[in-house]
């Protein structure tokens, strides 16, 4: 079955009940859609169709001793009343919440008389309001649409799955729930494997909600970049990827300068994909994900990022640290002024240690072969090591296995060299006790993945 949308599949005492003196009418779904029935509750039932079934039972002696239970002011844009005649007030309404959530393609007002039933008045109450919300572009199969109604609301599903047409309650009166909330609307579709989205009223060219349809530009897409299942989030590298929200501004140095952020993302040394499938699965997430003082909402929480192609932007004001040094030129970053930023090109690659160099008491330091100044050179008083792309020396120890490191390929100035050429490097590496001093010598050219192997002996000869 599907929506109903014509009076003729509206049939009183089958999937439409009247009540007369409580001045009410119920929607009646069945689960499969029955050829008794035919009103599935998910597919619901347009008020126009209900309008016009109203209009043929109005013109019969049965009901036309009773006031004309609804207005129609405008069909293309979906606005009606309920509990008036366009002329009086009578209080008629939809039985229930079920009944309410089976409207479709339209918003509408609750209206009653300002005495009690059966009296009909020129003067009305108005009771409740709701916008029509029709979500515009398709979505994967069951996807969960959600929505706000105040900027620092809690996040509430649509009552079905799949893209949303149903009424939105955004205005109550002292005994409907004592709330206005038509200034603000903002829905989210946020789904696993899917690419994000989320439409605000200013999407739709309009400042408010009302008794109207409005129309919310929700649409989803496959999402090539997720890496890992929920599931890995709590496991490395994804466990150590964190979100931290800061009132004032955070300065982080990209290449030369320094700018203002207000969102920081832990990248943990993971790859770009990573850091991506974590933040997603954090914005899918009813809790804090803040790992700061404040509180943030995950499902709520602005977009952070989004990739186009293999490059990773940043959304206003956030900048990730730790990344992956072989992706450091994959990402853009937009600080707090909406202008982007990102890193001169960094050379990077892996020190790879065969297992005698592996485990507590290995080393290794990077060095310039050759520098322009004198005695700079590997070998002589004052070799100088090599930075990596943030400035600190390539230097460590091996306590699992490969390192990765970074050169900054068109800024690197050190010991007189020339910015953006090859540079000779030699890295020496040792494990006292284990593997045998060694040196070997490498080019740094301008590539990522340069892979430099590091081959010791084993050292049986070391007395402890």
């Amino acid at each position: 079955m599907a929506k109903l949308t014509s009076r003729g599949q509206l049939v009183v005492g089958v999937n439409l009940i009247i009540d007369e003196a409580n001045r009410t009418f119920e929607l009646i779904g069945s689960s499969d859609g029955s050829t008794t029935n035919g009103l599935i509750p998910k597919d619901g039932v347009s008020i126009q169709a209900i309008y016009s079934k109203f209009i043929d039972l109005w013109g019969t002696n049965t009901y036309q001793d009773s006031p004309f239970p609804m207005y129609a002011l405008d069909v293309l844009s979906g606005q009606f009343k309920f509990g008036t005649d366009g002329q009086t007030y009578n209080s008629w309404k939809p039985k229930d919440d079920s009944t309410r959530n089976m409207l479709r393609d339209g918003g509408w007002e609750e209206w009653s008389s300002t005495s009690p039933l059966p009296a009909f008045t020129s003067s009305g109450t108005l009771n409740r309001v709701y916008v029509g919300i029709v979500a515009l572009g398709s979505v994967n199969s069951g996807a969960q649409e959600y929505y706000q109604t105040t900027s620092t609301g809690s996040a509430t599903n649509f009552t079905f799955t799949d893209g949303a047409n149903i009424g939105v309650q955004v205005y109550g009166d002292a005994t409907n729930g004592n709330f206005d909330t038509r200034t603000y609307f903002k829905a989210y579709v946020r789904e696993y494997g899917y690419k994000y989205k989320d439409s605000v009223l200013a999407d739709t060219g309009k400042s408010a909600t009302g008794a109207y349809i409005v129309n919310m530009l929700l649409s989803n897409e496959q999402d090539a970049k997720i890496a890992a299942a929920d599931a890995a989030m709590s496991s490395a590298p994804y466990s150590g990827i964190t979100v931290t929200y800061y009132a004032t501004n955070q300065n982080q140095t990209v290449g030369s300068g320094s700018y203002p952020f207000r969102v920081v993302v832990d990248g943990n040394g993971a790859t770009l994909e990573q850091i991506y499938t974590k933040v997603q699965y954090l914005l899918r997430q009813n809790t804090d994900i803040d790992s700061g003082a404040g509180t943030v909402i995950g499902k709520t929480a602005a977009l952070l990022m989004s990739f186009l192609g293999d490059t990773l932007y940043t959304t206003q004001g956030v900048y990730i640290t730790n990344v992956n040094s072989n992706d450091i030129n994959r990402v853009v970053f937009t600080d707090q002024n909406n202008v982007q930023r990102s890193f001169p090109y960094t050379s990077s690659g892996s020190l790879i240690p065969n297992n005698p160099l592996i485990g507590a008491g290995s080393y290794y330091r990077m060095f310039f072969t050759a520098a322009p100044g004198v005695l700079d050179d590997f070998g002589e008083s004052g070799a100088i090591t090599v930075n990596d792309a943030l400035g600190n020396p390539i230097t460590g120890t091996f306590p699992t296995g490969a390192v990765t490191f970074s050169f900054d390929y068109d800024a690197n100035v050190q010991g007189g060299r020339t910015a953006g050429t090859d540079a000779n490097v030699t890295v020496i590496a040792g494990r006292p006790g284990s593997a045998k001093p060694v040196q070997f010598g490498a080019t740094i050219t301008r590539a990522k993945g340069i892979n430099i192997s590091l081959v010791a002996e084993q050292d049986r000869a070391y007395l402890p």
